[in-house]
């Protein structure tokens, strides 16, 4: 797991090689992110016990971004909180990557196959997002 931190120190994103393992539950987030990403090993006959989430209103001020690549190999493009490109990392089938603040773009290498989890509701490009160059 790799934190990739703008030269203000910000963390912008959080990128998981598909071969990180580490036995339990493993919150790669920060326990006060707005969106949360866990990731589990367990042994065979483990359980996770049944359970509900409990509802409860929450203010979210910005919209964070898990982008897992399912096949394929990209380039990420990060851009700090001024809209300056600072870093590309490049990804694999497997990877995930969390973005957590800033600015992202992709270049696809080859065809690639992505699983995208963001928060909702989703209003349109016009009104959700705001392009960087």
């Amino acid at each position: 797991m790799e934190e990739i931190k703008s030269d203000d120190g910000k963390i912008i994103a959080i990128v998981v090689k598909r071969d990180f393992k580490k036995d339990g539950v493993n919150f790669v987030s920060k326990h006060d992110f707005l969106l949360q990403l866990g990731i589990s090993s367990y042994k065979k006959g483990d359980t996770i016990k049944p359970h509900f989430h409990i509802e409860k209103e929450i203010t979210i001020n910005k919209i964070q971004e898990v982008v897992h690549i399912e096949n394929g190999r990209t380039i990420v493009n990060l851009y700090d909180l001024n809209g300056k490109k600072f870093k590309s990392v490049e990804l694999l089938s497997g990877d995930t990557i969390f973005f957590v603040d800033g600015g992202h773009g992709f270049e696809m290498l080859e065809d690639t196959k992505i699983i995208e989890v963001k928060q909702g509701p989703y209003f349109g490009k016009d009104k959700d997002k705001r392009m960087i160059e």
